[in-house]
């Protein structure tokens, strides 16, 4: 029996020396031998997707705090090899505490990486050259906590690139400093550039020891310098390590709300200057910016906006709601430049904008907003109640619809912009019930008299990626009908030039000729808008017209004439000229019919129009 113990005894030091022994190799291996070390390093952390390539020489130093040094590595994606590296690293320095290791973390004293270059990849099926692994991690578990009680990163740059979207992203670090212990305070502070914008950070949060304890909230700070945007969040973590539970503050400011589009991946229209404050927090995987106020020019805006960044692509749902909503603030809605770039505009001598609009932005994400607005700043149109909802899916935009009021009248717009086209197909409708001609033309006194509603719609078909290419080629039609409106009687002598009766208004007084109907009935091809029917009638006179209008370079010619439905030794039966741009008109008299002093030939024939007719033909 004793013999067998002292058997078995002897056995097992003679296993365990071996054991001493080919361990005490391995050390002596890896402490001495840079190609050693680099197989060593390189089998443990391969995997059958992961390949890691040190290229140059390993450094080693002894002690209970060792420091290894790895120069020129590379880090390949198997799987998809394009591009040809994840990242490459100039050097890495990496100081590990030993006696840390037995309290089952892994402790990091120090830790340099310099000049790495990281290129990223998602192609057309969502898979990333990041992803090692072929099973999905769990987002709400942190498995394995690594220490790090300083970190440097030096000259590093960075690229994205989304097969979805078809968009690059690109930045740098100029340098990264972090420091941290079990018992002290985490920092990081960035300095770099993102999508050729400066981009500096600086995050604080409680200790290592704070972020294993589930009693109490983990406190984080965080602000981001993006160009000129500023954002901060403060607040706490519930279970950082498990199911993390935020409830943070979070303020955003900056010149241009579009500018947020490379941090979040929501594509938003170009805006005034912003300041917005509200309540972060998480949902499953969904984000809330709940309770939220700001000021979006000389708007005010509340809302609530979700965002839910695990969906391919990603998902947004936007409730918005405006006390006071200023016209100017919406421009980037349809493409108008910002304050920043009106004056190009001006010089240009162009009333329909030219921006373009970012449409790959439209792939990047899919979802809806909602924007309602109460009172409007606005002197020149009276505006009510305006309710516009869209939608993006699968690149493809739509406004469905957009309300608003103007007086007692209503407009509605529906449009359609299919993002995945280059240029963009785009569908546009408006809807004009009862809007007030006097409150639409409130500039011009006599013609503020003018009383009734008017009707219409406008429906084309165009392709751009600017408002102005839109509709440069733009086809389709538009009508406009008025009934049972009232116009000075004024405007009316002078545009059939009736000096006798003009000259007894402006000496008595002006009076108001019912409208027995008007009706603008246009074609539209190629962007040029010209007239079916162009037909103004008043119980004095009816006046006849025809022209075009250019929305390629906004030129236009009307040509009017009246037939009155009396007589006056003053009556000048003459076509009046009105051509120009938009922005000029000239106004101009055909001098050969000014010379016709006699009453016209069909004062009969004027008594004879059908108003419903030439409406419901208009209509049709």
């Amino acid at each position: 029996m004793n013999f067998k113990l002292k058997t078995i005894t002897r056995l097992f030091l003679f296993i365990l020396l071996i054991g001493f022994l080919a361990f005490g190799s391995i050390l002596l291996s890896f402490a001495y031998s840079n190609n050693f070390r680099t197989w060593f390093i390189e089998t443990i952390v391969n995997t059958e997707k992961l390949k890691l390539d040190i290229k140059g020489k390993t450094l080693l130093e002894i002690g209970w705090q060792p420091e290894l040094t790895l120069n020129n590595i590379s880090i390949k994606n198997t799987a998809l090899p394009r591009p040809e590296n994840v990242a490459e690293i100039d050097q890495l320095s990496l100081q590990i505490s030993i006696q840390k290791l037995f309290d089952g973390n892994i402790f990091i004293n120090d830790l340099t990486i310099s000049k790495p270059k990281v290129f990223l990849f998602k192609n057309m099926k969502g898979e990333t050259n990041w992803s090692f692994s072929d099973e999905k991690a769990d987002s709400n578990v942190f498995v394995f906590p690594v220490i790090f009680e300083n970190l440097h990163i030096t000259s590093g740059t960075f690229h994205y690139y989304d097969g979805i979207s078809d968009m690059n992203f690109e930045g740098g670090i100029d340098s990264l400093k972090g420091s941290g212990g079990w018992q002290l305070p985490i920092t990081i502070e960035s300095k770099g550039s993102y999508q050729h914008k400066t981009l500096n950070l600086h995050a604080s949060a409680g200790s290592y020891s704070e972020l294993h304890t589930e009693k109490q909230p983990y406190p984080v700070k965080l602000n981001i310098a993006f160009g000129q945007t500023e954002i901060a969040i403060r607040g706490t973590v519930l279970h950082p390590l498990q199911v993390p539970d935020p409830k943070l503050n979070l303020s955003i400011k900056g010149p241009d709300i579009a500018e947020l589009f490379p941090l979040t991946g929501i594509p938003l229209p170009p805006s005034s200057a912003y300041k917005i404050t509200g309540d972060l927090s998480r949902h499953d995987s969904t984000w809330h910016f709940d309770n939220f106020n700001g000021e979006i020019g000389h708007s005010d805006l509340q809302g609530t906006v979700l965002v839910n960044p695990t969906l391919e692509p990603l998902y947004f749902n936007m409730d918005l709601f405006a006390k006071t909503l200023d016209l100017a603030d919406l421009s980037g809605f349809i493409g108008v430049e910002t304050k920043q770039s009106k004056q190009s505009v001006t010089e240009d001598n162009s009333l329909i904008p030219d921006h373009h609009f970012d449409l790959k932005q439209l792939r990047a994400a899919n979802g809806k907003a909602r924007l309602r607005a109460t009172n409007f700043i606005n002197k020149e149109i009276p505006l009510t109640n305006f309710d516009g909802q869209l939608s993006i899916n699968n690149g493809v935009l739509k406004f469905e619809p957009v309300t608003f009021g103007i007086d007692d009248g209503r407009v509605n717009l529906w449009m359609t912009a299919y993002g995945s086209q280059n240029p963009p197909d785009v569908d546009i409708q408006i809807n004009v019930i009862d809007l007030p001609l006097s409150k639409l033309i409130r500039k011009v006194k006599d013609i503020q008299k003018t009383l009734g509603k008017i009707n219409g719609k406008l429906k084309i078909k165009g392709a751009g990626n600017s408002l102005k290419e839109i509709l440069s080629s733009a086809n389709g039609e538009a009508y406009l009908v008025q009934v049972d409106g009232k116009i000075s009687a004024l405007i009316v002598e002078l545009i059939g030039l009736d000096i006798f009766h003009a000259l007894g208004y402006y000496i008595m007084g002006d009076t108001q000729i019912p409208i027995l109907c008007a009706v603008v009935d246009v074609d539209i091809k190629e962007g040029i808008a010209r007239s079916k029917t162009l037909m103004l009638n008043t119980k004095e006179s009816v006046v006849y017209g025809n022209g075009y209008l250019s929305l390629q370079d906004e030129t236009f010619e009307v040509a009017m004439t009246p037939y009155p439905r009396d007589f006056s030794p003053l009556t000048l039966r003459s076509t009046l000229n009105l051509s120009g741009t938009i922005l000029n008109p000239k106004f101009s008299i055909n001098p050969l019919s000014t010379l016709m002093l006699l009453p016209p030939f069909d004062i009969g024939e004027v008594q004879k129009i059908d108003c419903k007719k030439m409406i419901r033909q208009a209509k049709n």
